[in-house]
């Protein structure tokens, strides 16, 4: 039972590495892709109701 504790821990882990790599990737393609960065912020706010 310990183990199967410590495996959703791990998923939890592993999945919260996952989502603060795809952040980062998403702010420093910001310097190299600005004009991409302007179309996905543009499409949050639509999707947000803006």
């Amino acid at each position: 039972m310990h183990n199967q504790q410590c495996s959703k821990a791990s998923i939890w882990k592993w999945m919260a590495y996952g989502f603060s790599f795809f952040v980062l990737l998403l702010i420093f393609s910001a310097y190299y892709a600005p004009d991409m960065m302007v179309a996905v912020t543009n499409q949050v706010w639509a999707l947000c109701g803006w």
